[in-house]
């Protein structure tokens, strides 16, 4: 299911980890069941009521960068079955293994992000990508060292890298390469971002968990169940989805349906999501 976009000089693939069903009483539990009236078919659809959790991979200036590393193959996703955590399977599809990833970057540690960080080798945990640099939103770091709850795929994948030596973390702004850039989006976490990729005079804006949902792309005022700070959360989300709008750019999701890529756009005096052919 992996999907690869050109972007200039650079490529980004789009690889789902797991996927299912959307359950939207669950993920957005102050939403009224008639809100959801209007988008009904839409979530009876086959293809946009699949909740997809993906990892992007991207190959720019001679680099190979993995953003987030989706659930894992240890703790499946709450609800409804999930398929099985595939995330390695993608990347072998497109011809890399884990020893080919130089950095891996994460928009925010929540669990469905950082899945296949670590390992167990013969008794002893280690970073699943070898080579890699692991590159964490500060805040986000820090925000999980104060509390004392968490789901266990924070405490066994996201917290021993620190110990493990192969952390850095990263505070507002940061050119991860000189064709991505990282910008602060925070509010469905503290330190959550988003990233911009810029070749050759394209560009695409890879969302994070700004929207999970295509739904959202015109009801941005509904709140997540696991936004962190939802006033922060919302006026994030009505901000940068009307700039991508305004601008047409392209745009890469971690949850919506297959391809995952695509652009906001207005139909009829409302903004929808339109996915790339593929």
């Amino acid at each position: 299911m992996a999907t690869r976009v050109r972007v200039g000089d650079a490529e980004i693939v789009g690889l789902v980890d797991r996927r299912h069903t959307i359950s939207p009483e669950w993920h957005y539990p102050d939403v009224p069941p008639d809100a959801w009236e209007p988008y009904r078919e839409m979530l009876l659809d086959d293809v946009w009521s699949l909740l997809n959790f993906r990892a992007f991979l991207v190959r720019a200036d001679g680099r190979t960068t993995l953003i987030d590393t989706g659930w894992g193959p240890v703790h499946a996703p709450p609800g409804s079955p999930a398929t099985p955590a595939r995330l390695l399977d993608e990347l072998e599809e497109v011809g890399v293994v884990p020893a080919d990833i130089e950095q891996v970057v994460f928009s925010h540690l929540h669990a469905d992000h950082v899945g296949w960080n670590l390992e167990d080798r013969g008794g002893m945990i280690q970073p699943r990508f070898a080579n890699a640099r692991y590159l964490v939103p500060a805040a986000d770091w820090a925000h999980y060292h104060r509390v004392e709850q968490m789901h266990p795929n924070i405490r066994e994948q996201v917290l021993p890298l620190g110990p493990l030596g192969v952390l850095d973390t990263f505070e507002g702004e940061h050119q991860v390469l000189p064709s991505l850039r990282a910008l602060p989006t925070p509010g469905h976490s503290p330190g959550h971002t988003s990233f911009v990729l810029s070749s050759g005079g394209e560009h695409c804006f890879v969302l994070g968990d700004l929207a999970h949902h295509p739904i959202i792309a015109n009801e941005v005022d509904w709140v997540q169940r696991f936004d962190w700070d939802p006033p922060a959360a919302v006026a994030m989300r009505t901000r940068v989805l009307a700039q991508l709008e305004a601008d047409g750019t392209l745009v890469a999701s971690s949850h919506f349906p297959m391809p995952g890529f695509g652009r906001f756009v207005r139909v009829d005096g409302r903004r929808v999501w339109r996915p790339i052919e593929v």
